[in-house]
């Protein structure tokens, strides 16, 4: 076998779900409500339960990103402009409202990241980069919410950290479908391969 055709059959691919937490995707969550377009937001769970089943099925590597915040939020210090004053507005990822919302809780052996210490991205501050690049994961697929906050996010930091990276917009969910429509027109072409989830489960 060549260099090239080992490099081939090591290769690996990783699935990370961004905040499948009940203050997303509860009726009750905090953030729940803020969701404008509700026909985006119950597609993406719908499409997110199918891919996730899809990536198991493919042993593709299942990462589970969450945000879970002490009372008094002072991992976020002052906090005050943009999401980390907005998170203590909103009283966000505390509790009840940080556990997995169900059909998204993570199996046996699929990597969790928690220590998450305020920053949008999930590659801030946490042990992703240095999970995927220990494991030889360099291809990577992110769907999650919001697409506009922490999806974008994510996708900026791993397309500069030099990952392929596919994002699945239709098992993410923006606040509005403005926002999605600019994320697909405006920021996907400079960071990611834009992807449905038919087009994912196609790979197979």
């Amino acid at each position: 076998m060549t260099d090239h055709a080992s490099k081939e059959a090591g290769a690996r691919s990783a699935l990370i779900l961004i905040e499948y937490q009940n203050d997303w995707l509860a009726p009750t969550g905090g953030i729940n409500g803020q969701f404008q377009d509700r026909e985006q937001i119950e597609t993406a769970i719908a499409n997110s339960k199918t891919v996730l089943e899809d990536a198991r099925r493919r042993n593709i590597e299942v990462i589970h990103v969450r945000m879970v915040l002490e009372p008094n939020y002072r991992v976020l210090g002052e906090g005050k402009y943009g999401l980390r004053k907005m998170v203590r507005d909103y009283g966000s990822f505390l509790g009840e409202q940080t556990d997995f919302f169900p059909g998204f809780e993570p199996r046996d052996g699929e990597y969790v990241i928690s220590e998450r210490t305020g920053g949008s991205s999930a590659f801030a501050a946490t042990t992703l980069d240095s999970y995927l690049r220990n494991n030889r994961i360099f291809d990577i697929y992110v769907m999650g919410f919001a697409l506009r906050q922490c999806v974008e996010s994510t996708v900026r930091n791993a397309h500069d950290l030099g990952y392929h990276t596919n994002v699945i917009y239709d098992a993410s969910a923006a606040f509005t479908r403005e926002q999605q429509t600019s994320f697909l027109s405006d920021i996907a072409p400079f960071y990611a391969n834009a992807i449905t989830t038919q087009a994912f489960m196609a790979q197979a």
